[in-house]
Parts: C-alpha cells; structure tokens; sequence
C-alpha cells in the first residue's frame, strides 16, 4: 500500500439556478439523493485522480521509531548557592583575608575590623551586669558582703552603746559612788583639819591617797578606752561614706551616659539615683555623729584624768596636813576640796542634755537603717527593677558578645571567592562585601516564550550546550518554572530553572547556554512525511497505493505528534481493514 499526496486544485461549486416552481411528490426525494450521493463520489475521485496526474509526486517508506516534541530558550549559568558576605557591625576593615578565586571552607575567616570599641563595650556590659545583679541581691537583701554587714553591725552596737551613756550618763555606779566617797572624804579631811588629827585620820588620810591612785589609773584606762572606740567609729563612719560615695559615682555617670542616649531615662535608674544619693547623705551624717562622739571622748579624757589627778593631790595635800598638822591655807585647799568633789558628784548624777539624747537617738536610728538596708529586701516594686535592669544587662552582655564575634567575616559555606568590594582601611558598610559561591552546584536559567512553556514541567530532561564549549552537551532536569512571566519591551517570557552537574567540564558562572527541553515523547510510533498529510475540511487525509499502477485510495487518518517534518499517526478513521501499516510506500 502506498500514500500518496498531492496540491489539491481550488475546486468550484455550481450553483443552482432559479427553476420555476412546481408541485412534486416527496416520493422523489430518495431516489434523486442516491444519484446525487452517487455523482459527487464520482466527481470527488475524478478530482483526485486528474490532481493526482497533475502534480508532482514522490514517494516514502511508512515507518516506526520515537518522535519527540522540544522547547529550547537560552540563558546564563549561575550558582545556585552564593552569598555576598558583610559585617554586621560597624568599624574599620583591619585585615582581607582571601582575593577572588581563593577556595574558602565553611567557619574560615576572611576579614576582619578592629575590634578596639567593641572589646571596649564588652568589658563595660560585663561591668553593668555585675552591677545590676549587685542591685538585684541587695533589692532581695542579699548584697552585703560579711564584712559590710560585720561593719554595720558594729557602728550599731557603738550606737547602742553611745547612747545609753548619754540617757543614762557618762559613768558607771562605781564612778557614782567613788564620786560620792572622794566627797566624804574631803569633808573628812576639812573636819580633820578643823578638828585636828588623830591616828584615825592619818589613816583615812592614807585611804585617801590610795583610792586617788586607784581612781586615776581607773580613768586613765576606761577614758582612754572610750576614746580609741570613738575613734574606730570615726573611722568605720568614713569608710562607708566613701563606699557610699563610690557607689553614688558610678550610678550618676551610668545615667549621665544613659542620657545622651535616644529614649527618656528608665524610672529605675532614676530612683537607683536617689536611693544612692541618700545614703550618701546618711553616712554624712553618721560620720558627723561619729566625729561628736570622739570630741566628747576626747574631752573627757583629758577632763576625768585632770580630775583624778587633781583628786590625788588633794588626797596628798590631806596627808601632809594631817601629818604636819593644819594651816590657814591648807584648810582652805580642804574645803576647796570637798567643793570639787560635789560638783563632780553632782556632773554625774545630771546626766545629758536634751540636745545630746537627740544627737545619740539619731546616730542610733540612722546605725539600726545601715543594718536593715544590707538585710532586708526593697519593696516589690524595687525588686521588679532591680530584675528588669538585669534582664537588660544580660542582653546587652549577649549583644556586646554577638558584636565582637561579629567583627570577623566568616565563610558560611565551602566554595570560591567569586568577588572582593573591601580593602584594608574601608568603613564596614551596605557597600564592603565579598561573595563566595559553590562551583558545584550550577544551573541555567532558560527564558521561554509563553507558548513553550506551557508543556514545561518540573522533572524534564534537558540538553544543554555552551557558547564557550561548543563540543560539549550534557543533560539536565527542570527544577523550576517561574508563575509569572518576567515583561521586557512588552515581550513575556518565563524563567525556567535547570539544574546540572558540571562534571570534569570547565563551566564558569556566567557562560552563555542554549537548553533544549523534550516535552512529550512517543516511543514506537507511525510516523508519515508531515507533507502527506492533506486536510479536507475538519478530516486529515493521506492518499495511499495498493500498489503500482493502481488508482490513489484516501484515507482519513487520526493524527498525533508533529516534529520535525513529521507526523504520527494513530489510526485510520471509518476506513475498514484499509490503514497504513509500517513499510507501505507513500505518494505525495
């Protein structure tokens, strides 16, 4: 059996002329429809056959084999791992470790900025979160060392101590009642006197003497204790004035700092402030107190040792007396004497002033606040700051730590440096990057119009070949088609990713490449010349020989892919045993 295809010739349609009208009957219809059914089957091959004997012919063989339908579209190669690498903080560029084409692997430095300021703002985060957990275990009543507390304690027994002498008065019941036997005995020593001595006296007289040696070295030893514990609370006063004081400092320059900042400064800091500021003016004032009290200790010792001493001279004087007897002016030193011994007697049975109990229950009060501040907890209020400022020392510990780490540019992944834009010197910036790609992973990606791409789908194969690399073709896949199309010059065309493996080839970011994608492919199909295929209205028609010498039989064939010059034929449509069949010769 043989196609055969032929240029069909326009063929014309008589028309009917206007007959006149006239009665029939519909028994006519049949028959005429046959002899007109017959008549046109006759003209149709006659026309066939005369366009047959007219036009030029030529034969193939009917065959069997693949037939593929493609797409292709150009684009350029790119990497599909690549990264423009910046410092994330500011700073001047000290060191460019790597120059374009270097191999790099992931986690290797390649430059770094002076990292002077930021070492700096670490050191000074580290140095506010001590501070700030400082402020959150004294908040709890937790941030006294043993020895601040130790401290406190003890300038609060002085306190203690300090003012129970002056409510109570400054000398002990045996001061009282030596007081009172240095009057009698100086009342004694005068009747003596007036009376003259007798063995008796002599003796008290002796008495005396000795009990004026003992009440000396007595306050000799218990003012000058008083006056060294005084002293030691001058000198624990001081002490924490100027912790107070130092404290007092660091809070005011932080906030000071904290005000050229953007933003209002914290209501916490601003009470921390105050807080500070006012125990400064407590320890003032507890060291003003202090200070007082060592005056007093002072003055005391040097007035109680002029007293027993004047005491034991007197005591002295009334010993020679009565030994030699008494003289005008001796029993005038007599009642001198007993003078003095009252008005001490009655100095300490008086008691401290109004003035003096107020001073004493302040530096007793301002000593009890000292001790509760290292031990009792702030009020809920102070503690929900004290944790609010530690959460943000921590955090800006964390980012003070981040920066610094940030200072060095590291490389994310193992690749090449495809590109160096920072020099030593430059300022870290949008600007100052290096990139680095992996050459490994490649792809191209294909521009196609939006009537190719529309059989495109992910998972096609792909021939690719390169401008550079003329005899070089490898194959790769769809991994992806972009949903909208890219519009240049009011052309759309679709970006369609192809990913391949490079191999041992020379394939550069940036080569020139042309993809052929197949589409749909038909294995073991009949394929005709695509030119054998007439069509005849809505039908698709291949004229086929039975042989040589034999008259042309059409054939109306159902077709399927065209490439190439090429068709497929499926099947032969109301043709009875009468198809194509592999190696029949066609005419055309």
């Amino acid at each position: 059996m043989s196609t055969i295809s032929t240029t069909p010739e326009q063929r014309r349609i008589g028309r009917l002329g206007n007959r006149r009208k006239r009665r029939f009957s519909p028994w006519l219809v049949v028959p005429l429809a046959l002899i007109l059914a017959g008549g046109g089957y006759v003209a149709w091959q006659q026309s066939n056959s005369s366009a047959t004997t007219t036009a030029t012919t030529s034969t193939a063989t009917v065959s069997r084999g693949t037939l593929s339908v493609s797409v292709s579209g150009s684009g350029t190669v790119a990497a599909t791992t690549s990264r423009a690498l910046g410092f994330a903080v500011s700073g001047t560029v000290s060191e460019v470790l790597v120059a374009v084409g270097d191999t790099v692997s992931a986690g290797q430095p390649i430059a770094r900025i002076n990292t002077s300021d930021l070492e700096l703002a670490l050191r000074q985060a580290a140095a506010n979160l001590k501070s700030a957990e400082a402020q959150v275990a004294a908040a709890n009543g937790e941030g006294a060392t043993p020895e601040e507390l130790a401290a406190a304690e003890s300038q609060l027994a002085s306190a203690q101590a300090q003012y129970s002498q002056t409510v109570n008065g400054t000398t002990t019941a045996s001061e009282v009642a030596g007081a009172r036997a240095q009057l009698a005995s100086a009342q004694a020593q005068l009747d003596d006197l007036l009376d003259g001595a007798t063995a008796a006296d002599l003796a008290s007289a002796r008495d005396a003497v000795t009990q004026a040696e003992r009440n000396l070295e007595s306050q000799r030893s218990s003012l000058a204790a008083a006056k060294t514990n005084a002293e030691s609370q001058v000198t624990t006063a001081a002490n924490n004035l100027r912790d107070v004081q130092d404290a007092y400092s660091t809070i005011y320059w932080q906030n000071r700092e904290q005000e050229r900042l953007p933003g209002d400064l914290p209501q916490s800091a601003i009470d921390e402030e105050a807080a500070a500021l006012r125990a400064v003016e407590n320890a003032e004032q507890s060291l003003h107190q202090a200070k007082l009290a060592y005056e007093q200790a002072q003055q005391d010792e040097i007035s109680g040792i002029q007293q027993a001493e004047a005491d034991l001279a007197g005591a002295r004087r009334d010993l020679a007396t009565v030994q030699d007897g008494a003289t005008a002016a001796e029993i005038a030193s007599a009642r001198a004497s007993v003078a003095s011994a009252q008005t001490n007697l009655n100095s300490l049975l008086e008691g401290a002033t109004a003035e003096e109990r107020t001073i004493a229950q302040a530096s007793l009060d301002q000593a009890r606040i000292n001790v509760a501040q290292l031990t009792a907890p702030s009020s809920a209020a102070s503690i929900a700051s004290a944790d609010a400022s530690l959460a943000q020392a921590q955090v800006a510990l964390a980012q003070a730590q981040q920066d610094l780490a940030d200072a060095t540019l590291l490389a994310p992944f193992d690749g090449v440096v495809s590109e160096v834009l920072v020099n030593v010197g430059d300022t870290a910036g949008s600007t100052t990057t290096i990139t680095i790609l992996d050459p490994s992973d490649l792809y191209v990606e294909l521009s196609l119009s939006e009537s190719d791409v529309a059989g495109v789908v992910v998972g096609q194969v792909v021939d690719l070949t390169f401008d550079a690399l003329p005899d070089a073709t490898i194959s790769g896949m769809v991994t992806a088609i972009a949903p909208v199309a890219t519009v240049t010059s009011n052309v759309a065309t679709y970006p369609v990713r192809v990913s391949f493996e490079p191999g041992d080839l020379p394939i550069k970011v940036g080569m020139t490449a042309g993809g052929t994608i197949i589409t749909e492919t038909h294995a073991d199909a009949l394929i005709v010349p695509s030119r054998a295929v007439q069509t005849l209205g809505d039908a698709s028609v291949v004229q086929v020989r039975q042989g040589d010498g034999r008259p042309a039989v059409p054939v109306r064939v159902e077709t399927g892919l065209t490439s190439d010059g090429q068709t497929e034929i499926l099947s032969c449509v109301d043709t009875g045993d009468l198809c194509l069949q592999e190696g029949d010769n066609g005419w055309w």
